[in-house]
């Protein structure tokens, strides 16, 4: 690669780190997310691919969740991850929260069925005080969703807060489980 592209890539990645470009976030989001799961215990089977790389050429697999993990501990088991980080701005005036854009969960409920995998959802909160969602605290902006447990594209807070979890301890899998 020559100087101009070099520079080309310095500029973009200062750009990345100050972007508030939804893609740009989601993709920080999924990087962070993908470092709570240890190496020791977890294999990394299966990424989405980049945008980058799709808008090169579109790559099919991108329409699945994030990741598929294989546990490499007692019992085994994969399962996928979808990650999902939201601001206050996507919560409506009647306190539910958009997760999934049209389309999406049937696709994922497939993906689950024709794998017979399961499916969690990570959402991430980014929540300076909204009068929606004021009962959060900041070490609880992070939660584990089972798919099956989601009914609807959009969620009330007495839906996810429930699998709410420790957003900087690493994952843990256990009988079917990831928490």
């Amino acid at each position: 690669m020559g100087f101009l592209g070099r520079i080309g890539e310095t500029l973009t990645k200062i750009d990345e780190n100050f972007s508030n470009d939804p893609h740009v976030v989601g993709k920080k989001y999924e990087d962070y997310v993908k470092t709570l799961f240890s190496q020791k215990w977890f294999v990394l089977v299966e990424q989405t691919h980049s945008e980058k790389v799709n808008r090169e050429r579109y790559v099919e697999s991108s329409l699945n969740p994030d990741f598929v993990f294989r546990y490499n501990g007692r019992g085994g088991g994969e399962f996928a991850v979808e990650c999902k980080f939201r601001t206050e701005a996507s919560f409506d005036k009647t306190g539910k929260l958009r997760i999934f854009k049209p389309g999406q969960l049937k696709r994922y409920r497939e993906f689950s069925e024709k794998r017979n995998m399961p499916v969690f959802v990570i959402l991430g909160l980014d929540i300076i005080d909204n009068e929606y969602c004021q009962r959060f605290n900041p070490e609880e902006y992070m939660f584990c969703i089972p798919l099956s447990e989601i009914k609807y594209n959009d969620l009330y807070p007495s839906v996810f807060e429930k699998y709410g979890r420790d957003p900087e301890k690493n994952f843990f899998w256990k009988n079917g489980n990831l928490s």
